[in-house]
């Protein structure tokens, strides 16, 4: 009997310290999750003055950046690739511990700047630069090259072409890059075309003044959030990786940035226009190149029609505007016009879009009617081939946009909403944005042509989801037969709902919607529990799935950022 309680208490001793263990261990591994899951990802940059925060584009930067990611800037000025790591800076850099690491060195490279920073660009640069990259893939982050940014220094000779003497530097760096297999960011060549496009005038605008003297090489706030535009374009394209990592409604195109304006909207009554309706209304019919109208920050509320008659309208903000820019009203289908009658669809979207070839960069569009209205509450109605939307903003809460009649693209761009927030019968591309519910609801609402061989499709987007969702939001349902929607490689999160589509309460529609997903990454990722009549897009037809090969057409169009 001693022996069988002296075993039972052992044993009952023995299963206590066994499930404290266990439970040690899980709360660890529990613990080790959480951190994982709340790591940020962290992007570490490297160089000499022109990428510092108050000199350089590293201010501008961080500003694309979409939350969740730090950015820890360690450039110095008057530092070239030697000095920086005879300093010990290149040690403290790899001391933050980042996940991408963008380096830029030249300018105190070159002759003339003393035996502690000069450097060969045909022998001592390019070893100096290979010790960054070997510093920061041994710590397991990714190094990624960027050219130096052109010095504004234009020739009196040819006054619309920059003198650089830093080609050489340039050609070092990409030909390290390919023998290292690093990407490499060309900001010598793209900040060089940009300035050469707007010429000496409106390139001085980007200049620090010191004493009344213009400094050509460091940046003022405007002009280090344009050029870390051209920055993050690239990386973008180059740098799968942080395809997630910048903000959806920013980036502008070079030649939206270098265009001059035909029109100028300013609240305040200092530009040729005081509403963006009559600066449309001063537009040409029937143009055949753009008429840009530039709208300088402040709040217009007014409803914006752009009539079919007057193609080529150009809608613009200034860079890194988008949130102050805004074109408001709270309109919707219970709303009255001034004789008392309903308004119609079309006339309460607070901007209609139906002439052709239209494009708006770094504006707001905005329904300010309240979730609590249940009624639809469009930010813009766009029936308009060719359509182009780059930084945009598109706020409200249901039906906030819809695209019907032709193709149109939206890039970086942001929209928000919780109930059909997307929808319509039109062809649309999202590339590269930011999705986010409000609510509860559902993302999308196609009525695609039986005929047309898409209605949405999302590249490389990101979904995001507030507080105020509850149950869960869908990535759509079919307004009508044939809703052909795709989000690929999109960043879905937890709040998407396990079945991910919903059929709106008729099973006939199970049977033509056209629902595909495509390498999907987050929690609302997962193939488990999806309805059975949507699928994941074969490696075939994948391929299809590009810009250029969805909206190109008969015309061979192609809206990719120039």
């Amino acid at each position: 009997m001693m022996t069988l309680m002296t075993g039972l208490v052992f044993f009952r001793a023995k299963r206590r310290v066994c499930a404290a263990v266990l439970f040690f261990a899980a709360a660890v591994a529990l613990s080790m999750g959480a951190e994982d899951a709340s790591k940020k990802l962290r992007i570490v940059l490297v160089g000499d003055s022109t990428v510092t925060d108050h000199a350089g584009w590293g201010g501008g930067f961080k500003r694309y950046l979409a939350e969740g990611v730090e950015c820890v800037n360690t450039a110095q000025g008057g530092r070239s690739s030697k000095s920086f790591i005879d300093e010990g800076r290149l040690t403290k850099a790899v001391e933050a511990k980042g996940d991408f690491y963008l380096i830029q060195f030249g300018h105190n490279d070159q002759p003339g700047k003393g035996p502690a920073r000069e450097t060969d660009p045909a022998s001592t640069y390019p070893e100096y630069m290979a010790r960054y990259i070997d510093a920061v893939r041994a710590i397991g982050a990714q190094p990624i090259l960027v050219t130096s940014l052109v010095r504004r220094t234009f020739d009196p000779a040819n006054p619309g072409k920059i003198v650089t003497t830093l080609t050489p530097y340039v050609e070092a760096v990409k030909k390290l890059g390919a023998e290292k297999g690093v990407p490499v960011i060309e900001l010598h060549a793209s900040s060089l075309a940009l300035c050469e496009k707007l010429g000496p005038v409106e390139t001085a605008k980007f200049d620090q003044v010191k004493d009344g003297k213009a400094d050509t090489t460091h940046l003022e706030e405007k002009g280090s959030f344009v050029f870390a535009g051209l920055v993050v374009a690239e990386l973008r394209e180059k740098v799968p990786g942080l395809a997630q990592a910048f903000r959806g409604e920013v980036g502008m195109s070079v030649a939206a940035v270098s265009a001059k304006p035909d029109a100028i909207v300013s609240a305040d009554n200092s530009g040729t226009h005081v509403t963006v309706s009559a600066a449309v209304a001063s537009a040409p019919e029937g143009g055949t190149k753009p008429f840009v109208i530039l709208i300088k920050p402040g709040v217009y509320r007014e409803h914006v029609h752009v009539p079919k008659e007057k193609p080529f309208i150009t809608l613009r903000g200034e860079p890194g505007e988008a949130a102050a820019t805004v074109i408001t009203r709270g309109v919707n289908l219970k709303s009255v016009d001034d004789k008392g009658h309903k308004v119609q669809t079309r006339e309460s979207a607070t901007v209609l879009v139906q002439g052709a070839d239209f494009t708006a960069e770094g504006v707001t569009f905005e329904n300010t009617t309240t979730r609590e209205e249940k009624v639809q509450a469009l930010a813009i109605y766009v029936e308009a081939d060719r359509a182009v939307f780059r930084g945009c903003r598109f706020l409200g809460w249901q039906d906030t946009v819809r695209v019907e009649k032709g193709r149109q693209y939206f890039e970086n761009c942001y929209v928000n909403g919780h109930v059909d927030f997307i929808y319509g019968g039109g062809f649309s591309v999202f590339n590269r944005c930011e999705i986010h519910c409000r609510a509860d609801g559902y993302i999308t609402a196609a009525s695609t042509d039986e005929k047309a061989p898409w209605g949405y499709v999302f590249l490389d987007c990101r979904v995001t989801a507030g507080p105020e969702v509850e149950r869960g939001v869908y990535l759509g349902r079919p307004w009508r037969p044939f809703a052909a929607t795709a989000f690929v490689r999109c960043e879905l999160p937890a709040q998407i709902r396990a079945e991910g589509w919903h059929n709106w309460g008729k099973v006939e529609n199970e049977a033509t919607a056209r629902y595909r997903e495509y390498k999907n990454t987050g929690p609302g990722a997962k193939a488990d529990g999806r309805v059975s009549w949507a699928r994941e897009l074969t490696e075939a037809e994948a391929q299809a799935f590009t810009v250029e090969k969805l909206l190109s057409g008969s015309d061979g169009w192609s809206p990719v950022r120039p």
